[in-house]
């Protein structure tokens, strides 16, 4: 743009384009033409008396170096960071010294929390009775009765029998009557049976396990 055109961009005369010049406010290309933009600027930075012509853009601020932040001064602490962190209660002092009421497995109204407990404390004694079981080291009670009850039910029935089933044998040797002999024997017999007791019929009610 000539200084003319710019003079008319201004709405200004070319007198006071040519002052502007003179007073360096005039941005020149190589080939003489004027540069709008930056002598726009210059004009802009001008206080607003000695401005002329219409201001056709804001004046623009002079951008200020931000400060390092490196360099900012470190916050001042207040009061409570100088006196501490407020000690807060431990939750000893919070509950209270009372201690928790004894837990009761068997109380039908526990609270939440304590039937949770009661269920996984069932829960745990099943699993280990279960692995008992499996291992060998705990049978089942009703199965171990009847089989102790048949065991010594056949140990009284062949005691039982004895006296007859040697009786003839211990007579000939002892040169007794056998009829006799046969009559003791089974009559001490049975009195040491009674002494051990005749074996009871398993509690088939009782628990399977134990």
């Amino acid at each position: 743009m000539t200084q003319a055109e710019f003079a008319r961009h201004r709405g200004v005369s070319k007198a006071i384009v040519t002052k502007w010049k003179a007073q360096g406010l005039l941005a020149l290309a190589s080939d003489g033409r004027v540069e709008v933009e930056a002598t726009e600027w210059n004009l802009d930075q001008r206080p607003a008396t000695n401005r002329g012509g219409t201001t056709h853009r804001p004046i623009r601020a002079i951008p200020r170096a931000e400060p390092d932040p490196r360099e900012r001064p470190a916050p001042r602490s207040s009061k409570a960071d100088h006196r501490g962190a407020i000690p807060q209660p431990s939750r000893s002092e919070q509950d209270g010294d009372e201690e928790p009421p004894e837990f009761d497995p068997e109380n039908p109204n526990l609270s939440l929390a304590a039937a949770a407990q009661r269920k996984e404390n069932h829960l745990g004694l099943l699993r280990r009775q279960e692995y008992l079981t499996k291992q060998g080291k705990l049978v089942d009670r009703a199965e171990a009765e009847a089989a102790f009850f048949d065991e010594a039910r056949a140990m009284r029935d062949a005691w039982l029998a004895w006296p007859a089933r040697v009786g003839i044998e211990m007579a000939d040797a002892l040169k007794v009557d056998a009829r006799t002999l046969t009559q003791v024997l089974a009559t001490y017999v049975q009195q040491h049976l009674a002494e051990l007791g005749e074996p009871s019929s398993p509690d088939l009610g009782s628990p399977e396990a134990g």
